[in-house]
Protein backbone atom coordinates (compact mmCIF):
# COMPACT_ATOMS: atom_id res chain seq x y z
CA UNK A 1 0.00 0.00 0.00
CA UNK A 2 1.66 3.57 -0.92
CA UNK A 3 -0.36 5.31 0.93
CA UNK A 4 -0.52 4.65 4.74
CA UNK A 5 -0.53 6.15 8.32
CA UNK A 6 -0.66 4.81 11.68
CA UNK A 7 -0.75 5.88 15.49
CA UNK A 8 -1.64 6.10 19.12
CA UNK A 9 -3.75 8.39 20.81
CA UNK A 10 -2.49 8.38 24.58
CA UNK A 11 -5.31 10.70 27.47
CA UNK A 12 -3.93 11.35 30.42
CA UNK A 13 -6.50 13.22 33.12
CA UNK A 14 -4.96 14.45 36.67
CA UNK A 15 -5.96 16.54 39.42
CA UNK A 16 -4.11 19.33 37.55
CA UNK A 17 -5.79 19.03 34.06
CA UNK A 18 -5.47 16.62 30.93
CA UNK A 19 -3.14 15.79 28.37
CA UNK A 20 -3.50 13.71 24.66
CA UNK A 21 0.12 12.68 22.89
CA UNK A 22 -0.37 11.63 19.61
CA UNK A 23 2.81 9.62 17.64
CA UNK A 24 2.26 8.48 14.29
CA UNK A 25 3.47 7.87 11.01
CA UNK A 26 2.15 8.65 7.60
CA UNK A 27 3.20 7.60 4.38
CA UNK A 28 1.92 8.97 0.98
CA UNK A 29 3.44 8.64 -2.93
CA UNK A 30 4.93 12.30 -2.44
CA UNK A 31 6.06 12.69 1.44
CA UNK A 32 7.17 9.95 3.97
CA UNK A 33 7.29 11.30 7.60
CA UNK A 34 6.50 10.68 11.32
CA UNK A 35 4.84 13.48 14.05
CA UNK A 36 3.93 13.67 17.57
CA UNK A 37 0.97 16.12 18.53
CA UNK A 38 0.72 17.34 21.93
CA UNK A 39 -3.23 18.80 23.28
CA UNK A 40 -3.81 20.33 26.63
CA UNK A 41 -6.70 22.60 27.34
CA UNK A 42 -4.70 25.32 26.09
CA UNK A 43 -3.95 24.23 22.31
CA UNK A 44 -2.33 22.29 20.75
CA UNK A 45 1.98 21.62 19.76
CA UNK A 46 3.09 19.47 16.38
CA UNK A 47 6.54 18.53 15.58
CA UNK A 48 7.51 16.48 12.62
CA UNK A 49 10.46 14.20 11.81
CA UNK A 50 12.07 12.80 8.81
CA UNK A 51 10.75 8.56 8.45
CA UNK A 52 14.29 7.63 9.68
CA UNK A 53 13.67 8.84 12.97
CA UNK A 54 10.78 6.21 13.69
CA UNK A 55 11.24 2.83 15.45
CA UNK A 56 8.73 0.41 16.13
CA UNK A 57 7.65 -2.78 17.71
CA UNK A 58 3.98 -3.87 17.63
CA UNK A 59 5.13 -6.88 19.12
CA UNK A 60 6.19 -5.42 21.70
CA UNK A 61 4.05 -2.22 21.76
CA UNK A 62 7.04 0.15 21.95
CA UNK A 63 7.72 3.69 19.59
CA UNK A 64 10.03 5.86 19.25
CA UNK A 65 10.40 8.95 17.18
CA UNK A 66 13.83 11.08 17.81
CA UNK A 67 14.72 10.51 21.32
CA UNK A 68 10.77 10.69 22.17
CA UNK A 69 9.58 7.04 23.65
CA UNK A 70 6.40 5.67 23.66
CA UNK A 71 5.18 1.87 25.30
CA UNK A 72 2.63 0.31 27.67
CA UNK A 73 4.78 1.67 30.82
CA UNK A 74 4.69 4.90 29.70
CA UNK A 75 5.79 7.72 27.61
CA UNK A 76 8.86 10.09 27.25
CA UNK A 77 9.40 13.30 25.69
CA UNK A 78 11.89 15.42 24.93
CA UNK A 79 11.28 17.92 21.88
CA UNK A 80 11.42 21.07 20.60
CA UNK A 81 8.06 22.57 18.40
CA UNK A 82 8.82 24.99 15.49
CA UNK A 83 7.56 27.69 17.34
CA UNK A 84 10.36 26.97 20.06
CA UNK A 85 8.16 25.37 22.48
CA UNK A 86 10.00 22.60 24.89
CA UNK A 87 8.16 19.61 25.69
CA UNK A 88 9.56 17.62 28.58
CA UNK A 89 8.76 14.78 31.18
CA UNK A 90 7.87 11.30 31.76
CA UNK A 91 4.91 9.38 32.72
CA UNK A 92 4.48 5.86 33.58
CA UNK A 93 1.59 3.78 33.44
CA UNK A 94 -0.10 1.42 35.55
CA UNK A 95 -1.47 -2.40 34.56
CA UNK A 96 -3.55 -2.06 31.12
CA UNK A 97 -7.40 -2.87 30.89
CA UNK A 98 -7.75 -4.33 28.23
CA UNK A 99 -10.46 -5.09 25.94
CA UNK A 100 -11.90 -8.66 25.88
CA UNK A 101 -11.43 -8.85 21.87
CA UNK A 102 -10.36 -6.92 19.22
CA UNK A 103 -12.35 -3.60 18.94
CA UNK A 104 -13.03 -3.85 15.44
CA UNK A 105 -14.18 -7.18 15.69
CA UNK A 106 -14.80 -9.41 12.10
CA UNK A 107 -14.14 -6.15 10.69
CA UNK A 108 -10.38 -6.64 11.61
CA UNK A 109 -10.20 -9.63 8.88
CA UNK A 110 -11.34 -7.11 6.09
CA UNK A 111 -7.99 -5.62 4.15
CA UNK A 112 -7.20 -2.51 3.04
CA UNK A 113 -10.15 -0.44 5.33
CA UNK A 114 -9.55 3.35 5.33
CA UNK A 115 -9.54 2.98 8.98
CA UNK A 116 -9.28 0.31 11.60
CA UNK A 117 -9.56 1.48 14.95
CA UNK A 118 -7.78 -0.35 18.46
CA UNK A 119 -8.38 -0.01 22.39
CA UNK A 120 -4.94 -1.02 23.65
CA UNK A 121 -6.30 0.64 27.41
CA UNK A 122 -9.78 1.28 28.35
CA UNK A 123 -8.30 2.76 32.00
CA UNK A 124 -4.77 2.59 33.12
CA UNK A 125 -3.16 4.58 36.11
CA UNK A 126 -0.98 7.73 35.46
CA UNK A 127 2.06 8.82 37.84
CA UNK A 128 4.48 11.15 36.58
CA UNK A 129 4.88 14.96 34.82
CA UNK A 130 5.30 16.98 31.87
CA UNK A 131 6.23 20.54 31.41
CA UNK A 132 5.13 22.31 28.19
CA UNK A 133 6.56 25.43 27.25
CA UNK A 134 7.80 26.41 31.24
CA UNK A 135 4.36 24.82 32.68
CA UNK A 136 4.54 21.60 34.83
CA UNK A 137 1.25 19.21 34.58
CA UNK A 138 1.86 16.52 37.28
CA UNK A 139 -0.25 13.41 37.53
CA UNK A 140 -0.07 11.70 40.59
CA UNK A 141 -2.58 8.57 40.58
CA UNK A 142 -4.33 9.85 37.61
CA UNK A 143 -6.41 8.04 34.72
CA UNK A 144 -4.96 6.88 31.72
CA UNK A 145 -6.26 5.63 27.90
CA UNK A 146 -4.99 4.44 24.86
CA UNK A 147 -5.75 3.58 21.18
CA UNK A 148 -4.60 3.46 18.22
CA UNK A 149 -5.66 4.06 14.58
CA UNK A 150 -4.25 2.77 10.77
CA UNK A 151 -5.04 2.93 7.44
CA UNK A 152 -5.10 5.22 4.76
CA UNK A 153 -7.55 8.35 5.68
CA UNK A 154 -9.51 9.42 8.80
CA UNK A 155 -13.53 8.96 7.84
CA UNK A 156 -15.21 11.72 6.31
CA UNK A 157 -17.59 12.21 8.65
CA UNK A 158 -17.35 11.16 12.41
CA UNK A 159 -17.81 11.63 15.97
CA UNK A 160 -15.35 10.07 19.04
CA UNK A 161 -15.62 10.77 22.53
CA UNK A 162 -14.38 9.19 25.40
CA UNK A 163 -14.56 9.62 29.48
CA UNK A 164 -13.70 8.55 32.63
CA UNK A 165 -16.01 7.14 34.95
CA UNK A 166 -15.23 6.71 39.07
CA UNK A 167 -15.01 3.27 38.17
CA UNK A 168 -14.13 2.28 34.69
CA UNK A 169 -14.51 4.63 31.20
CA UNK A 170 -16.42 4.49 28.19
CA UNK A 171 -15.48 5.07 24.72
CA UNK A 172 -17.79 5.46 21.86
CA UNK A 173 -17.49 6.13 17.88
CA UNK A 174 -19.91 6.89 15.08
CA UNK A 175 -18.33 6.96 11.10
CA UNK A 176 -19.34 7.28 7.81
CA UNK A 177 -17.58 4.15 6.62
CA UNK A 178 -17.12 3.02 2.87
CA UNK A 179 -16.83 -0.56 2.63
CA UNK A 180 -17.26 -2.91 -1.09
CA UNK A 181 -18.63 0.08 -3.04
CA UNK A 182 -21.17 1.73 -1.06
CA UNK A 183 -21.34 3.48 2.02
CA UNK A 184 -22.99 3.29 5.77
CA UNK A 185 -22.60 4.93 9.15
CA UNK A 186 -21.22 2.20 11.55
CA UNK A 187 -20.92 2.61 15.54
CA UNK A 188 -17.79 0.38 17.60
CA UNK A 189 -16.86 1.55 21.46
CA UNK A 190 -17.34 0.52 24.83
CA UNK A 191 -18.45 0.81 29.09
CA UNK A 192 -16.17 -0.51 31.01
CA UNK A 193 -17.79 -0.61 34.53
CA UNK A 194 -16.95 -2.57 37.66
CA UNK A 195 -14.66 -4.80 35.84
CA UNK A 196 -17.61 -5.88 33.26
CA UNK A 197 -17.35 -4.60 29.87
CA UNK A 198 -20.50 -3.46 27.71
CA UNK A 199 -19.72 -3.51 24.21
CA UNK A 200 -21.77 -1.58 21.39
CA UNK A 201 -20.68 -2.44 17.58
CA UNK A 202 -22.37 -2.41 14.03
CA UNK A 203 -21.23 -6.46 13.94
CA UNK A 204 -23.23 -6.73 17.40
CA UNK A 205 -26.45 -5.42 16.25
CA UNK A 206 -25.87 -1.24 17.13
CA UNK A 207 -26.62 1.04 14.79
CA UNK A 208 -26.79 4.95 14.38
CA UNK A 209 -29.99 6.79 15.33
CA UNK A 210 -28.66 10.13 15.14
CA UNK A 211 -25.45 11.90 14.60
CA UNK A 212 -26.04 15.83 14.17
CA UNK A 213 -26.69 19.08 16.18
CA UNK A 214 -24.14 17.44 19.29
CA UNK A 215 -26.04 14.68 19.47
CA UNK A 216 -25.46 10.75 18.92
CA UNK A 217 -27.59 8.48 19.46
CA UNK A 218 -27.12 4.64 18.99
CA UNK A 219 -29.45 1.58 19.60
CA UNK A 220 -28.16 -2.02 20.27
CA UNK A 221 -30.61 -4.47 20.90
CA UNK A 222 -32.51 -3.51 24.49
CA UNK A 223 -29.84 -0.78 24.80
CA UNK A 224 -30.07 2.81 24.52
CA UNK A 225 -26.49 5.03 24.41
CA UNK A 226 -27.28 8.42 24.53
CA UNK A 227 -24.28 11.15 24.39
CA UNK A 228 -25.16 15.24 23.93
CA UNK A 229 -22.08 17.29 23.48
CA UNK A 230 -23.76 20.77 24.01
CA UNK A 231 -20.58 23.36 23.36
CA UNK A 232 -17.54 22.27 21.56
CA UNK A 233 -14.31 24.47 21.43
CA UNK A 234 -11.31 22.74 21.93
CA UNK A 235 -7.66 22.53 19.28
CA UNK A 236 -7.33 21.93 15.64
CA UNK A 237 -5.64 18.80 14.99
CA UNK A 238 -3.44 17.45 11.66
CA UNK A 239 -5.27 13.87 10.70
CA UNK A 240 -4.61 11.11 7.51
CA UNK A 241 -5.90 11.93 3.86
CA UNK A 242 -4.74 9.26 1.89
CA UNK A 243 -1.76 9.17 3.87
CA UNK A 244 -0.83 12.75 3.98
CA UNK A 245 -1.48 14.89 7.13
CA UNK A 246 -3.38 17.83 5.49
CA UNK A 247 -6.89 16.92 7.16
CA UNK A 248 -7.50 18.95 9.68
CA UNK A 249 -9.83 18.01 12.75
CA UNK A 250 -11.17 19.16 16.23
CA UNK A 251 -10.72 17.92 19.63
CA UNK A 252 -11.34 18.83 22.86
CA UNK A 253 -9.86 17.06 25.89
CA UNK A 254 -12.12 19.06 28.36
CA UNK A 255 -15.50 19.56 27.18
CA UNK A 256 -19.28 19.12 28.42
CA UNK A 257 -20.72 15.82 27.89
CA UNK A 258 -23.64 13.79 28.84
CA UNK A 259 -23.90 9.91 28.78
CA UNK A 260 -27.00 7.89 29.02
CA UNK A 261 -27.29 4.58 28.96
CA UNK A 262 -30.63 2.85 28.71
CA UNK A 263 -31.73 -1.21 29.12
CA UNK A 264 -35.15 -1.49 28.44
CA UNK A 265 -36.02 1.95 30.24
CA UNK A 266 -33.74 0.68 33.23
CA UNK A 267 -31.08 3.58 33.66
CA UNK A 268 -27.78 1.95 33.77
CA UNK A 269 -25.56 4.74 33.76
CA UNK A 270 -26.23 8.77 34.19
CA UNK A 271 -22.92 10.83 33.87
CA UNK A 272 -22.69 14.81 33.40
CA UNK A 273 -18.88 16.20 32.89
CA UNK A 274 -17.22 19.00 31.62
CA UNK A 275 -14.09 16.89 31.63
CA UNK A 276 -14.71 14.72 28.30
CA UNK A 277 -12.85 14.14 25.52
CA UNK A 278 -14.60 15.09 21.81
CA UNK A 279 -13.00 14.58 18.29
CA UNK A 280 -15.16 15.21 15.08
CA UNK A 281 -14.25 16.25 11.82
CA UNK A 282 -14.57 19.79 9.91
CA UNK A 283 -16.06 19.07 6.83
CA UNK A 284 -19.34 18.76 7.69
CA UNK A 285 -20.33 19.93 11.22
CA UNK A 286 -21.61 17.82 14.07
CA UNK A 287 -22.72 20.66 16.12
CA UNK A 288 -24.38 22.19 13.34
CA UNK A 289 -27.85 22.15 13.74
CA UNK A 290 -30.32 20.80 11.23
CA UNK A 291 -32.33 22.67 9.21
CA UNK A 292 -35.67 21.70 11.07
CA UNK A 293 -33.79 22.87 14.45
CA UNK A 294 -32.48 26.18 13.05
Amino acid sequence: MSEYFYGWYFRCQGSGGSLAVIPAVHVSEAKQSCSIQIITQKGSLCREFPISRFRIDRKKCRMQIGENRFSRKGIRLDLETPGGVTVKGAMRFGAFSEPKYDMMGPFSLIPRMECSHAVYSMKHTVNGMMEIGGEKLEFHEGKGYMEGDSGVSFPDRYIWTQHFLPEGSMMIAAASIPLAGVRFTGTVGFLFLNGREYRFATYLGASVEKMKDGELLIRQGRYRLQVRLPEFGGSMLNAPESGKMTRKIREDIACRAEYTLTCGGRVLLHAVTDRAAAEYDVKEGFFQQSKQNS
